[in-house]
Formats: C-alpha cells, sequence, structure tokens
C-alpha cells in the first residue's frame, strides 16, 4: 500500500487523553494513511498504550525520544514520514471521523501544498465549549474558502489569517522537503515559527471551512495553562521567524506582516501574565532585545486600564464591551462592585450566551438591538489584530443605530 498521509502525533504524558485520540484516526473514513507517534520521553503509561495499538494495527510506528519538546518530536516524525501528505494531530485533541478524507480530497483538488481547515473547542470531558469562531484558528472574514490562493494575495496580513498551529494542516511533504522546513530548536511556542513559515512559503493555499479537529482547550496541565511563565518563550518563536524570513529573502517586501505578526504575539501573551510575570517578562524583553524592544512598545500590557480607568472611561453611557478577553477579565475581577453602566458582555460564541463574565452576563451581538446600549467598546485582545477591522466593519453594517465607542487599548481620551 502507497501511503498517501503520515500523521505525526507528539506523545508526553498524554494517558488521560491518548485513547480518544488514537481511536479518532482508527475511526477515519479514509485509510490510506500511517500513524508515527513519537513519545517525547512520557513517565505515565503514554508508551504503554502506544505500544498496545502498535501492535494491534500495523499502520502505527512508534518512535521514542529523550524529552526534547514537541517541535523536535515533529522533525523527528517527518523524518520517517512516507505519506505524501503530513497532517500533524496533538495528543490531547482528536479529529472528526472525516477529516483525513475531506482534507485529502481538498488537496488534491486544488493541488495544494498548504490546506487548512476550522476547528471547534472542547472542554477536558469533551464537551463542545466553542463552535463557529470567525477567528480562531482562521480568520474567516478575510481568508477565502475553496479558493487558492498566497502570500502575494495578502502581503500585509498573511500572518494574521490564520492561528499558528499546526494540527489543523495537510501539508504536501515535497513541499516541507524543496524548502528545507522544519521546527525550530525551542522547546515552547516553536509552532509560531514554524507555522508562519508554512503560510509565507506556500504558494498554494486553501482553505477548508469546516470544523473537523475537536481541540482541548485549556485543559489542566496544558501549556495554556502555564504559558505566563513562558511569554518570554514567544518572543524567541517570533525572532527566529524574522531570521528565517531574511535568511530567504521574504523581510523587506514582509515586514510589515512581520511587524504585526510581533506584535499580536506580545500582545496575546502578555494578556495572561499577572503583575509579577508581567514585570519579569518585561525584563528578560528588554534585556533579550535591548536595542529593538521599544518598536513593540505599543503591544505591551495596558497597565493603565484599572477598574477605574474602565469607570471613567464609559463615564454616564450605557455599553456593552464586545469580547472578553484575559486581560479585561482581570481588569473586571478587580471591580469593588459592578458597574452598573455596563450592560453586559458580547461574544460570537452562541455556546456562552447567558453565562457570566465576572460580573457580567454574556450576549449574542443580536443583543445590542434589544438591550439598546448607547454604544459598544471593543475589548477583544486577539492573534488577529485585523480582527478589530473585521469588527468595526461588521458593526458599522449591522448596527448603525449603535455608536462603536473608541477602542480601549487605543491610548485615546476617555469617551464620556
Amino acid at each position: 500500500m502507497v501511503v498517501k498521509i503520515s500523521v505525526i502525533i507528539p506523545v508526553y504524558n498524554s494517558e488521560k487523553y491518548l485513547r480518544v485520540c488514537l481511536d479518532s484516526l482508527l475511526n477515519q473514513t479514509f485509510q490510506n494513511f500511517e500513524i508515527i507517534c513519537i513519545d517525547d520521553g512520557s513517565t505515565d503509561k503514554s508508551l504503554e498504550i502506544l505500544k498496545k495499538y502498535e501492535k494491534q494495527d500495523n499502520r502505527f510506528k512508534v518512535l521514542m525520544q529523550t524529552h526534547a519538546g514537541a517541535g523536535a518530536a515533529r522533525n523527528l516524525g517527518i523524518k520517517s514520514a512516507a505519506g505524501k501528505y503530513i497532517q500533524f494531530l496533538d495528543s490531547d485533541d482528536y479529529f472528526k471521523p472525516d477529516l483525513l478524507a475531506e482534507m485529502f480530497r481538498f488537496a488534491e483538488k486544488h493541488n495544494t501544498d498548504l490546506t487548512i481547515c476550522s476547528s471547534g473547542k472542547v472542554d477536558d470531558m469533551g464537551n463542545i465549549i466553542e463552535t463557529g469562531s470567525p477567528n480562531f484558528p482562521i480568520n474567516i472574514d478575510k481568508v477565502p474558502n475553496d479558493k487558492v490562493f498566497n502570500r502575494e494575495d495578502f502581503k500585509g496580513e498573511i500572518f494574521s489569517l490564520f492561528t499558528p498551529v499546526v494540527w489543523n494542516k495537510l501539508i504536501k511533504k515535497s513541499f516541507l522537503e524543496k524548502n528545507n522546513l522544519e521546527f525550530p530548536p525551542l522547546k515552547i511556542y516553536e509552532d509560531i515559527a514554524f507555522a508562519h513559515s508554512l503560510v509565507i512559503c506556500a504558494d498554494r493555499i486553501v482553505v477548508l471551512n469546516k470544523e473537523l479537529i475537536n481541540y482541548r482547550f485549556n485543559r489542566p496541565g496544558s501549556l495554556v495553562r502555564k504559558r505566563a511563565n513562558h511569554t518570554i518563550d514567544a518572543v524567541k518563536s517570533c525572532i527566529y521567524l524574522g531570521d528565517f524570513l531574511n535568511s530567504r529573502g521574504f523581510l523587506p517586501e514582509y515586514e510589515n506582516a512581520y511587524r504585526k505578526a510581533f506584535i499580536n504575539h506580545i500582545r496575546a501573551e502578555v494578556s495572561y501574565c499577572k503583575d509579577n510575570e508581567y514585570k519579569k517578562f518585561l525584563e528578560e524583553f528588554k534585556t533579550l532585545m535591548p536595542e529593538h524592544w521599544v518598536k513593540y512598545q505599543s503591544a505591551l500590557r495596558k497597565d493603565y486600564i484599572t477598574p477605574e480607568y474602565l469607570k471613567d472611561f464609559i463615564g454616564d453611557k450605557k455599553v456593552m464591551l464586545w469580547g472578553g478577553s484575559l486581560f479585561i477579565k482581570q481588569v473586571l475581577e478587580r471591580e469593588k462592585e459592578k458597574n452598573p453602566n455596563i450592560l453586559g458582555i458580547i461574544d460570537r460564541n452562541a455556546l456562552l450566551a447567558g453565562k457570566s463574565f465576572c460580573n457580567y452576563t454574556i450576549y449574542t451581538p443580536e443583543s445590542i438591538k434589544e438591550l439598546k446600549p448607547d454604544g459598544v467598546i471593543l475589548t477583544v485582545l486577539s492573534d488577529n489584530e485585523s480582527i478589530y477591522e473585521s469588527l468595526s466593519a461588521e458593526f458599522k453594517i449591522k448596527y448603525p443605530d449603535t455608536e462603536l465607542l473608541p477602542n480601549i487599548f487605543d491610548e485615546v481620551s476617555v469617551c464620556k
């Protein structure tokens, strides 16, 4: 059998989720694939589980390495892969049954270097907590669906189109080899540099706007829970990306897109930081980039935004906040009492409607017409800075009778 797809799974202490992950591959409607699992020095029963699956199905291949991180594990998997295409999967996530069939069909139809699908978010128990997100992991407002494009079509924002993850991408192996693409020697945030390298090098990209992956979000023990301690590593990955772009001759033409990506990643990561973590990061950032850190100062956490600042910013207006970012959550959690002028939080994830965010109820955007606020403030922090532009454009079309107030993350005068 000629292998069409090599599924590569780095595994590290994932025994709780591993069987669900592996069974999602056994349940695929597409069958012409191999599964390369790389145990990254697990200390739980992950390797034992992998060995059992390897005995039961000859499509499984189990490799082992001393703990070196997911990037090193994936590099090892790529070198061992026999498939025409590479598909990554994280050991705590799982595919829907038709993922490989759909992705392979799209890749063959469009002769792509890179085929990208969407995903839903599930919690630790597998319950769906988000579906239909307009900007994770794909900025649906921007990219064409079922149509080939590349960097030339989005020169100023090529890095803002996708969340830099690798598990939602089917990659032609010959494309990786031709461009000599591999994960950088980083243990954390290595996917930032690699995923952005994919989209800048690919001549043929296509998006399949279907949620074919269940991404387990914010699970106990995951990097998301610990990332505030590793914020500086996101900067290191961005620096690695800049060196890569420079070495390949991309930097002069795509410098604005790169700078935007760098800012977006800093903005997203520092939002996770508590005060002591942020102080540590800032010291490390200035040490790491003593001559250049000021260029990215606009992305740094807005510490002047306190509950008191927010109250003054709102004034006497009755407002809604669009987007429950981690940073604004930290601000609201410090409120001594609920602000009666905040009518609620707007979120496009319909599954959150009616739930609480700090002291406030979450509503869908359609509730704007019912609640009739004096204005709406964008409080979104996103990996995609272009979401501000997208939301602004959407807002003006759908809610022309409601004022879009100044963005609180811009250093402007209060809106009262």
